[in-house]
Order: structure tokens, then sequence, then C-alpha cells
């Protein structure tokens, strides 16, 4: 093997390995409230076959990578977030490629890879589970092959055609970018280059047809899945403004926690492309080195109208129901690579350009590492703010695996937790523990009517049971005081409790109390016929006998 083709496989790999390891330092794994449908649905399909009645099942494109791999590795955490961690980092060599197709080096290509893998939204949404990464995923290798093949215009609407369909059972969303194919397409059949157009068409009108004939015997509906949408609520008018600040907010500013979400690449993105044209007009100098091309506009393209569509349009294409409920950051998915592959190509250009000028044309040491460093300083940014995107959600992972693990030391009979949390507890991590009872409590969700709850059941609860305080919720949607948040409290916890260990607080939330693991000690002077276990049934799905009071929400 000679030294070009080592070096055509270690630069990929090297961005890929790179991409990986940064998904793995700063893996947060179940933190967001979809998890359990997600994670339930690709065992269920994985157990029995997809369930056509589930509008979710239906989108197979979800579950899809996920049911492969727990046939592969079985089911696990670790298998459960292979597809994300790998499907993520595969993104990079798609921009890898893409720039080099573009005719940049490899050593640029190679530079502005590793710039796309370690962005924060980008590192982010390949450490947890979000199915609108693999709509992404599919949406910007549809962008790679339209631009590589476009010069095989019947592969290249063929392979777009089927991409877009498989995206389509993942995300509806894939509508967004109906538009612009539609005006490309146009274009070329004025100029009588109707070949990609019409194959596009037939691939997708083929595909298409196809499942919805299959919905149409099996179920009765040609789109089952979008008539039995999930709930959507009308958008009062007065309330439009606020609504559309909501994605400008947490694409410049970040989340609700005060950690960001994209950091400085939509600041630094929005300064280049100024930059560039204002230097393309005004610069003699930097006239004939600096130009707008077709990947500046695909890719300016592709992220701003997606962005209009999705902040704008209605999710459900019903304008009497404005907007879908809630607006989630992970929606922003497909905005983050070509925003940071844009960056990736403006400073190339910019770099390259004042290189030949001036000074650095003359330095060759400086025309030599000057890209390198500019890079270097950019990267170095980029995982300082990824550790302040993803510390909320490694910061709730850590405690509560730090919680399993005492858990099974202490071996208790049962454990009390929150409903959320209860569920990866049982089926997750203390999976292989069958003589611990992990109780499902079932349809309350406020610290207030767990402590309700308590009142009314811990007198039945067998000695040493053991219970989590203080951690609620999923990390990104407000869950924060469902479960047994002392503070959240009326009274304080029964006598009988007895504190086994803390272990910090959620230190991202402004008012916080330590995570707390208490342990029961039954009083010997109640009759013997009062300390009975809370019995349950995988029947009625492991739920617990809950008391009756009048002012549960």
């Amino acid at each position: 093997m000679n030294c070009n083709k080592i070096k055509s496989i270690s630069i990929p790999l090297t961005i890929l390995i790179f991409a990986i390891i940064l998904r793995i330092l700063f893996f947060s794994g179940f933190i967001l409230c979809d998890d359990i449908q997600e994670i339930s649905t690709s065992i269920y399909v994985l157990e029995n076959g997809p369930d056509l009645n589930d509008q979710f099942q239906l989108r197979f494109g979800g579950w899809l990578f996920n049911v492969f791999f727990f046939k592969l590795l079985g089911i696990s955490e670790l298998s459960f977030f292979v597809p994300t961690i790998l499907i993520s980092s595969l993104l990079s060599l798609v921009g890898y490629f893409l720039l080099k197709y573009w005719s940049y080096s490899k050593y640029q290509a190679f530079l502005g890879a590793l710039l796309v893998a370690s962005a924060p939204f980008e590192v982010l949404i390949g450490t947890l589970r979000a199915n609108d990464l693999i709509f992404s995923f599919l949406l910007i290798l549809g962008l790679f092959f339209f631009l590589i093949y476009e010069k095989r215009p019947v592969l290249q609407g063929a392979l777009t055609g089927f991409l877009l369909w498989f995206a389509f059972y993942t995300k509806i969303w894939v509508l967004y970018s109906i538009p612009l194919l539609f005006g490309y397409y146009l274009i070329r059949i004025i100029k009588k280059r109707w070949h990609g157009g019409l194959s596009f068409f037939m691939v997708s009108f083929f595909l298409h047809a196809t499942s919805c004939c299959i919905w149409k015997l099996k179920l009765g509906s040609f789109l089952p899945f979008i008539e039995n949408h999930a709930a959507t609520y009308p958008i009062f008018t007065q309330d439009l403004l606020d609504l559309f600040e909501v994605y400008p907010k947490m694409i410049f500013h970040g989340s609700h926690l005060n950690t960001t979400f994209f950091g400085f690449i939509p600041y630094l993105l929005i300064f280049l492309i100024l930059v560039k044209i204002i230097l393309m007009k005004f610069s003699k100098r930097l006239h004939g080195l600096l130009k707008i091309d077709r990947l500046d506009i695909v890719l300016f393209m592709f992220y701003t109208s997606f962005f209009l569509f999705l902040n704008f349009f209605p999710n459900t294409f019903k304008f009497d129901q404005y907007y879908s409920v809630p607006r989630i950051f992970r929606y922003l998915t497909p905005l983050s690579f070509p925003m940071t592959l844009h960056l990736s190509k403006l400073v190339i250009d910019l770099v390259v350009a004042i290189k030949g000028v001036s000074l650095l044309k003359s330095n060759r040491l400086i025309k030599k590492y000057v890209l390198s460093g500019v890079f270097f300083i950019l990267i170095v940014l980029n995982i300082f703010q990824v550790n302040e995107a993803t510390r909320p959600g490694r910061i709730y992972r850590n405690v509560l695996t730090s919680v399993v693990e005492d858990i099974r030391q202490e071996s208790p009979p049962a454990v009390l937790v929150e409903s959320w949390v209860s569920y990866f507890i049982r089926n997750i991590y203390l999976k292989d523990l069958e003589e611990i009872e992990v109780v499902y409590i079932d349809d309350i969700y406020d610290a207030v009517d767990y402590e309700k709850w308590l009142q009314c059941n811990q007198d039945k609860l067998l000695d040493g049971t053991v219970m989590i305080t203080g951690i609620g919720s999923c990390v990104h949607y407000g869950g924060y005081n469902d479960g047994f948040i002392l503070k959240e409290f009326e009274d304080r916890l029964n006598s009988n409790w007895v504190l086994l260990k803390e272990y910090g607080t959620r230190s991202y939330l402004p008012e916080a109390e330590s995570v707390g693991l208490w342990r029961w000690k039954q009083d010997v002077s109640l009759q013997p016929g009062k300390r009975q276990a809370i019995i349950t049934s995988e029947t009625s799905r492991r739920k617990i006998c809950q008391c009756e009071y009048q002012e549960r929400l």
C-alpha cells in the first residue's frame, strides 16, 4: 500500500475517531422525555414487529437503526446509543468528502471536518437520543449525493428521491425541502435538462405511492401517521411574536438553563459572510481571490430555508392549529451541519485569500501554519462550549449512575423513584436484578402528589426499601420538580427514613437540592399484616396501588 492510499484512509479515519471520542467523553444518555417512547418502541418492534396502529411506529426511520443494533448487541444503554454516536460522527465525514469534492485540498477538508465534528450542537445531539438526528442525517446524505452526482442526473434524482422518502418516514418536515428542489428541477427542465427531475419524480412517486397503498390496504388510510398526528393546539395571534422568538433565542443564546446550543458558530458565520461580501466588493487586491460559489449558495439556502419553514410554517400543515407543542431544541438539528460546514468553508476561503497578499505571500512559515492555527483556535473554543452545552446532561447521568451502583451494593427489596427515572432503572440499569422491585408509580407528576402518595403508602413498604430523592425527570423539558423533591414537600420525611448517602445537586438548576438515597426502616410496633410489599404485575405494567385523594392534580 503506497503513501497516497494510506493517507486517503488515515484522514477520514482520524476524523471519525475524533468525532466518536468527543461524543463518548461528553456522553449524556437518557436525558430527554422522549427517551421512554424511543427505547420502548424499539424494544417492542424487536420482540413483536411494528404495531401498524401506532403513528410513531409507522415512521420506521426513527427506530430502524436501533432495532438493528439491539439484534446485534442486545438491549442495553450502549446498544441504544451506538447508532446516535455513529450517525452523528459520520456527518463529519460527509463534510470532509463534500469539501474535497469542491476542490479543497485534503488538509483543508480535514480541518473543516474537524470543526464540524466538534461543533457544540453536533456533539450535544450526538450524546443523546433524538430522531431529529436521523432525519438530519438522511437530509444531509441527500444533499451530498445531490451535489456530487449533478453530472449524472438520473442517479442524482434516484438517490435524492430515495433518501427523502426515507427521511419522510422519520419526520414529515422533509416537505420543507420540496420548494427548493422544485425550483432547481424547473430551471433544469427549462434548459432542456429534464433527466434528473424525471428520475427524482419517478422514484419518489413509486416509493410514496407504494407506501400509501400498503397503508390503505392494511389500515384504511393513505397517510395514517399524519392523520393521527401528535397533539397540537392553536396559537393566539398576540402570542405569535413570542413564539417566533423561541428558535432564534435557542440559536443565538442557548437553552433556558443558560447553556449554549450553537456556541459562537452562528455569530461567526454571519460575520464572515458579511466580511466575504464586503471584501469581494471593495478590495481590489482580493477581488480575484474571493467569490460566492455554488456551495456557498446551496449551504446558505439549505439552513435559511429550513429555519424559515420550521419557524413560520405550521408543523401540522394546518393554519387553524398553528404550531405543535412544544418548541424543542432538538428540532433545530438539520441547521447545525450546513451552518458549521459553511463556516468551515468561509474560514478556508478567507484565510487562503488573505495568504495570497501582503506579507503572508512571501512568508512560507506563516503561509504553512496560519490556517492550522485558525482552525485550532476554533476547535478548542468549540470543545469548551461543548463542555458547557452537555454539562447538565452529564451531571444528571453521573448522579443517576452513582445512585444505581449504590443500589446494587445495597440490594434492597424495592426502590422508589420518580416514574420516568424508574423506567430506566428497571429496564436498563438493574434489569439483571429481578429480585429488586423498582416500583412504577403511574399518573403522578408533581412533587406534592408524590408526597401524598408516599404518606398513603409508606407504611406498606418492606423493611429496607430505598428511595431516591432530589432527582426529577428529563433534563431539557422542564420536569425538574417531578418526583420525590423534598424542597417541594409540605412536611418533613417520616423519621423511619434514614439517609444513606448524598450525591450533590443538579447544579445546572437555579435551585436544586442534593440527590439523596434513603432507606426505610420499618416500625416494628406495626402489626405484621401492615408490613406488606407493594405487589405489582406485568399485566398491569407493574403499577402500584395508589391511595385516593381529592387534591390530586
